[in-house]
């Protein structure tokens, strides 16, 4: 695959915020929200183009340009929409559940087979800054099983996925911080001023208050920060045993 994007251009896309399914990106971006200088979008053109829900023809005509098609698209797009906040420092928020979209390029191309992860940030976005929330793996599948159905076996796969990103941009990319969501919960201004600091902007008081984001799903909206969200009471043995290398990894679990 030829198309790279080594000399691009300072992109108005400012910043993505990036984590796991029910990993805390939608409180996160709900608080960025809120500053004065920033704007964020909820999950714009993810589904739309990483998924490519919208990019069927790209299956069709151009399988083995289909992972080029889908993230131009939603670079494209994401500039697009950018231009609209004049004065304010664009972002997006995404889920590495839509990032794994990108791997129908790979069932298309079972002997050309791509590491999307890589081509996801070293390609199409080698210019943005990049706002990786993580949180537990084990309150993080919780989430996944009681609220959306999944069953334990995809939730554990999904969360290790996100671990992948998240390793992938420790080693690899130059760019990018790192929070936790438990820490996001008991001491959010410390992370909010963390964050500003890497997005060049001052942390405002009121960024606390984006926790009744309108922007956010009514379920997702509380008058405080959820504490009770990081309790490990009543998880199954099982979530642990599933993914104990990737909790290791993550400093969720102190090695033997």
């Amino acid at each position: 695959m030829e198309e790279k994007s080594d000399t691009l251009p300072v992109c108005p896309l400012h910043f993505l915020i990036i984590g796991a399914g029910r990993g805390g990106t939608s409180l996160l971006a709900g608080l960025l929200d809120y500053h004065s200088k920033l704007e964020v979008g909820f999950e714009m053109f993810s589904t739309k183009y990483l998924m490519g829900r919208s990019l069927f023809h790209t299956l069709v005509h151009s399988k083995k340009k289909l992972i080029y098609h889908r993230t131009t698209a939603f670079r494209k797009a994401c500039i697009h929409e950018s231009k609209k906040f004049p004065g304010k420092l664009w972002g997006n928020k995404i889920t590495t559940e839509q990032i794994y979209g990108l791997e129908d390029h790979n069932l298309a191309n079972p002997d050309q087979k791509v590491d999307i992860i890589d081509f996801f940030f070293r390609n199409s976005m080698p210019d943005i800054r990049i706002v990786f929330i993580l949180r537990d793996g084990r309150t993080c599948v919780r989430s996944k099983v009681n609220r959306t159905g999944q069953s334990v076996e995809i939730a554990c796969l999904r969360w290790k996925f996100s671990v992948q990103v998240y390793r992938y941009l420790r080693e690899f990319h130059n760019n990018n911080i790192t929070v936790k969501f438990e820490d996001l919960l008991n001491n959010p201004r410390f992370v909010l001023e963390d964050i500003c600091t890497f997005l060049g902007v001052s942390f405002e008081e009121k960024m606390l208050m984006g926790t009744t984001n309108k922007k956010m799903l009514p379920e997702y909206r509380s008058d405080t920060f959820n504490q009770p969200k990081q309790t490990l009471e009543d998880i199954p043995e099982k979530y642990c045993s599933m993914i104990q290398d990737e909790l290791r990894y993550c400093g969720y679990l102190i090695s033997e």
